[in-house]
């Protein structure tokens, strides 16, 4: 199969797992290997995790079992006397994923699992590496102890306990499963080295709901070359598609990945129809999207609805994905970029709090959001002393700075508390959400911040304490502002002037649109974006355009403005073709 995409001049994406998914039956893993106990995960009683999914239950894996390594090393091995004679520029393979969708496969309340030998052992050596002493641990978590061998990971939320050591215990518990799986696809992606699969990029894909997945994507991030998210949308879902698009792009330093940018549908979902597919396409792309891999393109067994059939034809549907793909790559689309000098900061710490406190076990904060939830539904209303319930608030104070900043027309993206440094250069303005408890390494990096010059917005509250319960000193930060929705609106107004914020292509809500320019500032595209009712859409231009729709092959043309009919729930992918 491989020689013959070098034959026909194509190139190949590879992903020999072990885990695939791909509708395959225990997501291609084979019964002996997920049958062995020494590899299963383990829940707080010592039991196996199983997993309900088509067609069969079965358990899972452990991510911190020395023997899944083992055999997952053996199985690349033997993937590398195929694929590595075969890696470009000897060969068609031009990208390999290592695994997928990394999350504890769905099972990932707080307290699901993993509970595997290995797993405690690695939690122990984490809070060791932490907190540096037994007496530390012991003195925020609020036990005895007298070796670190008998410090065991909570099993439950101990609403008995005293509620700043209970927090500071679940937080440790969280952190951990972050670094169990970044450092699980760090193992894997060894492993494949070793076997001789090396020298072409390595990514890797995290599912839907990954607001509340127990992952970071600066930490997998680190692991491999490229982390991106699986997109099944749709038009309903507006938001959620353009928040994770934007947060991908801004974490990731505007190198957003979508390795399944979903096309049709396997048998045990809801199908998403042509339009909802292109809808979710058009979305991404217009927040920034900038490389995807069609999922599935073709019909295959328990998969339906691409734009290929099983006999190679191509459906009517096709024709549009040509013309965008064809239009996208004409663009350059994958070197342009928007204009953006406004991050709001993720702050992780918070979001750990929010899997923490979340009280629905197997039903986890990831899939509440992939439902059409919020990671922060149904978390305990504890403040632990605090004057706010952190756990939720900080979503909302997120949600009022982007409506106001969607209302201004400002273009801005979210980027994660932990990502790399570099990333905030691109930044003039950063709000970062802080609230009495708050990471003082975070901080510490804001901090840092404002001596380079950014600007820096904190609210609602001042910091106080620090997640392991500590009273600390805050680091010289500006002073916080309120940030309810009338002051993130005024704070907004007061940015637009002070920083002299582009406001691209500005329309009257309901209508978003995204400018997409050069390296010189050229327009190239723009998308025309209505998430609600037809409307016809009055869209200023930033200099005399002729537009093209990619789709439809309308035309618009003006100096100062354009008007452009919209359907409900719609977007127009519009090409600059020259001055009007």
């Amino acid at each position: 199969f491989l020689d013959l995409i070098a034959e026909e001049g194509m190139h190949a994406f590879v992903r020999p797992g072990p885990h695939i998914n791909a509708e395959m039956t225990r997501f291609g893993l084979p019964a002996r290997l997920v049958s062995r106990p020494e590899v299963q995960a383990r829940t707080p009683r010592g039991n196996p995790v199983v997993l309900f999914f088509p067609p069969q239950m079965w358990p899972v894996p452990s991510h911190a079992s020395g023997a899944y390594f083992d055999e997952v090393g053996a199985w690349y091995e033997e993937c590398a006397k195929v694929i590595a004679p075969r890696l470009y520029p000897h060969g068609p393979i031009v990208l390999l994923q290592v695994d997928n969708e990394v999350g504890f496969y769905f099972r990932n309340g707080p307290h699901c699992q993993d509970y595997h030998p290995d797993a405690i052992e690695a939690f122990q050596a984490h809070l060791k590496a932490r907190y540096k002493t037994l007496k530390a641990l012991t003195e925020a978590w609020g036990i005895e102890a007298s070796r670190w061998q008998e410090v065991r990971p909570p099993e439950r939320y101990d609403g008995e306990r005293a509620p700043r050591e209970e927090m500071v215990r679940q937080l440790d518990w969280a952190r951990f499963h972050e670094v169990l799986l970044a450092d699980a696809v760090g193992i894997m992606r060894s492993r494949m080295e070793d076997a001789a699969m090396r020298n072409v990029p390595i990514v890797h894909n995290l599912s839907l709901g990954d607001a509340g997945l127990p992952v970071s994507v600066p930490g997998v991030s680190e692991k491999v070359d490229l982390c991106g998210f699986d997109y099944y949308h749709s038009p309903r879902e507006h938001e959620t598609i353009k928040r994770r698009t934007l947060y991908l792009s801004g974490t990731t330093g505007g190198r957003a990945y979508a390795p399944e940018l979903g096309v049709g549908a396997p048998p045990w979902f809801a199908p998403l129809t042509h339009e909802d597919s292109l809808y979710t396409a058009l979305c991404a792309f217009a927040y920034g999207l900038r490389g995807f891999n069609l999922y599935m393109a073709v019909d295959r067994d328990r998969w339906f609805g691409a734009p290929i059939d099983v006999r190679g034809e191509a459906r009517e549907t096709a024709e549009d994905w040509r013309k965008i793909v064809t239009s996208l790559a004409e663009a350059g689309f994958e070197s342009l970029h928007r204009e953006c000098k406004v991050a709001i900061q993720w702050p992780r710490e918070y979001a750990r709090l929010s899997r923490a406190t979340h009280t629905l076990g197997a039903v986890s904060p990831s899939t509440l959001e992939t439902i059409t939830g919020s990671p922060v539904d149904l978390c305990r209303e504890e403040n632990f002393g605090f004057s706010k319930v952190v756990q939720t608030e900080w979503w909302q104070t997120l949600k009022h700075l982007s409506e106001a900043l969607t209302a201004a027309n400002v273009p801005y993206e979210y980027i994660d508390s932990e990502a790399s440094e570099e990333h905030y250069a691109r930044f003039d303005v950063v709000f970062a959400p802080t609230f009495e408890l708050a990471s003082f390494e975070r901080l510490k990096r804001l901090k840092k911040l404002v001596d380079s010059g950014v600007h820096i917005v904190l609210g609602p509250d001042a910091p106080t304490h620090d997640v392991d319960g500590q009273a600390k000193d805050t680091p010289p930060l500006p002073a916080p502002r309120k940030l309810d929705g009338p002051m993130a609106h005024a704070l907004v107004h007061d940015w637009i002037e002070r920083f002299s914020l582009a406001r691209p292509c500005a329309a009257l809500p309901p209508i978003d649109t995204a400018l997409h320019v050069d390296e010189s500032g050229d327009p190239k595209v723009l998308f025309v974006i209505n998430p609600e009712g037809a409307t016809l859409a009055d869209v200023k231009l930033p200099q005399a355009l002729r537009l093209v729709d990619v789709r439809t092959g309308d035309c618009f043309e003006g100096e100062e403005r354009i008007l452009v009919p919209m359907a409900a729930k719609s977007i127009r992918m519009l090409v600059v073709r020259g001055e009007a």
